[in-house]
């Protein structure tokens, strides 16, 4: 799903003023669906950066509706796939091709703050959204998005997600469990031109402690053009 996978690196650019409006959950699912990544195929190189200093690089395929992250030592492959109806993302080590599911999804990372759900973005198929109102996000008119989930086997029951009015890009996303407490961040931080078209550059992801809302730690996701 083309419009998916541009999230998929946006996630894959802050507060003004908040409006309220009375809009239709049609509306909030329209917004969503308008999420694009302009369509690139390239090869690029990019890595995740942990606040400690480790440097964890990969390579990034993007073409068609599909994203491939190749990491190193060791080998593992990551292939997000894009559907009408969702995501797929399949984990490669060795001549083994799996489908990551259930409670997989919630594993990090190469042990970055990033979790294989967060990287497949299934929440921004659930069925349940609302606008709560606009923001302008560093100076970008933003449309304010509530989705939630009622399926309580994930560690998100809510997702917030701010969508630029004028170009659709997700430019932020805040993940809550059950009790309304902030447990990750995902925010554009810069973004940059490849074959013409918007592109991410640096995202920073940032996971809390739920009981006390203090910053556990962070880590960067880097694109190098």
């Amino acid at each position: 799903m083309k419009q998916v996978k541009n999230a998929a690196l946006f996630f894959v650019v802050t507060l003004v003023f908040l409006q309220r409006f009375a809009f239709a959950d049609e509306s909030a699912a329209q917004i969503l669906n308008s999420i694009r990544l302009a369509e690139i195929s390239q090869e690029l190189d990019g890595r995740l950066r942990k606040e400690d200093g480790t440097i964890i690089p990969f390579h990034l395929k993007a073409g068609g509706d599909e994203l491939v992250f190749t990491f190193s030592n060791p080998t593992e492959v990551l292939r997000l796939r894009f559907e009408d109806n969702g995501s797929t993302l399949t984990r490669q080590t060795g001549d083994h091709e799996r489908v990551i599911t259930g409670a997989k999804l919630n594993d990090s990372v190469r042990g970055t703050d990033i979790t294989y759900l967060d990287l497949s973005l299934r929440f921004l198929h659930w069925k349940d959204s609302r606008i709560e109102g606009e923001q302008n996000l560093r100076t970008f008119p933003s449309w304010m998005i509530l989705l939630q989930q009622p399926d309580r086997n994930t560690p998100y029951a809510s997702v917030r997600v701010w969508v630029a009015k004028q170009s659709g890009a997700l430019l932020r996303a805040e993940a809550f469990d059950a009790q309304s407490r902030l447990l990750k961040k995902f925010e554009v931080i810069s973004g940059q031109r490849i074959e013409g078209k918007w592109f991410l550059k640096q995202m920073r992801i940032e996971r809390y402690d739920p009981d006390t809302g203090k910053l556990i730690s962070r880590t960067y996701l880097e694109i190098n053009a």
